[in-house]
């Protein structure tokens, strides 16, 4: 595996692939060799542990020697934990770099097909594929997401079927996605404020803000074995504290856009919360809205100025 590569004199986008992940290692190590058996690029394989148990992370080294593994001390979030790898990777020359949770599988030509997206558009700074349910192999979990004007929310594009129409998106799910590194250059990296969700919402909106697209590629498909970690849609506490306080944190830091996560979208998901029966949820939804309107906001981070968090790097044999 190699940075670039010369193909009938034309040298070929650095691709490089980062995997973030918390232990979970038997994910991991199905995620990256999945990425592993890619067809038609050249790949730098990386996994970006997010403070894992030791035993983990050398299971992941063991299983898979290939991948160099940058690791966090400690559980820093998904942009946290995201933006030293990604940092890296655009620090040693990457041109383009495909973002994958440790939960997800892809099919082999699928960053071969996001790349020749990306090089037929150069408007396009994220491209996404399909992205199935992993234990339902021809359903869609997401096709991207759009604005709803009411009830007032961002929702998935799912269902079976559909979505066969190569196209420009309002919002991403980053949980399987190349991104065009020059992108990261123009707009920042991801914002450390958050810890989960909303997070993707906000980088889809700055980029579109420094002129660039989002684009669907549905001949590319990956699989997402859903809410494995986050516990999504589930009554955790945890979930919904976090839930809230990054939505406290996007109306901060989106005011012109308020309508996205204003005070009609709160009163839509209380609503549903009590449908739904999860009632018990709201309150640590609230303890998180309080959180993070009080939070102190750190600056995006720009990819060339020091780290945040102080990582380790393994290289790969």
């Amino acid at each position: 595996m190699f940075p670039c590569a010369l193909v009938n004199g034309v040298k070929r986008p650095s691709v490089w692939t980062l995997v973030l992940g918390w232990n979970h290692a038997e994910d991991t190590i199905e995620c990256l060799r999945s990425l592993q058996a890619s067809e038609g690029v050249d790949l730098k394989l990386f996994f970006t542990d997010n403070g894992s148990a030791p035993d983990q992370v050398e299971r992941v080294c063991r299983e898979v020697p290939a991948a160099t593994v940058i690791r966090h001390p400690q559980n820093v979030g998904v942009p946290r934990g995201f933006n030293a790898g990604i940092a890296y990777a655009l620090q040693h020359g990457a041109d383009y770099l495909f973002m994958a949770n440790n939960d997800t599988t892809v099919a082999p030509d699928t960053i071969r097909i996001l790349v020749e997206a990306a090089e037929r558009d150069p408007r396009a700074g994220i491209i996404m594929p399909r992205i199935f349910y992993y234990d339902h192999r021809d359903l869609v979990w997401s096709a991207g997401s759009r604005f709803r004007r009411f009830p007032p929310a961002i929702v998935m594009r799912k269902g079976r079927g559909g979505f066969e129409r190569e196209e420009d998106i309002e919002f991403s799910s980053l949980c399987t996605v190349l991104l065009r590194g020059r992108m990261f250059k123009d707009a920042g990296l991801m914002d450390p404020n958050f810890v989960f969700y909303y997070e993707d919402y906000d980088l889809c909106l700055r980029i579109r803000d420094a002129g660039y697209a989002i684009k669907l590629v549905p001949a590319a498909r990956s699989w997402h074995k859903v809410a494995r970690i986050t516990r999504a849609g589930s009554t955790s506490p945890t979930f919904w504290r976090n839930y809230g306080r990054s939505v406290a944190i996007f109306q901060r830091l989106q005011r012109r856009r308020r309508w996205l996560a204003g005070p009609a979208f709160l009163a839509f998901q209380y609503f549903r919360a009590l449908v739904e029966g999860k009632r018990q949820a709201w309150a640590p939804f609230r303890e998180g809205l309080r959180e993070g309107r009080a939070l102190e906001l750190k600056p995006v981070p720009r990819w060339d100025q020091p780290p945040m968090d102080p990582v380790e790097v393994a290289q790969a044999p």
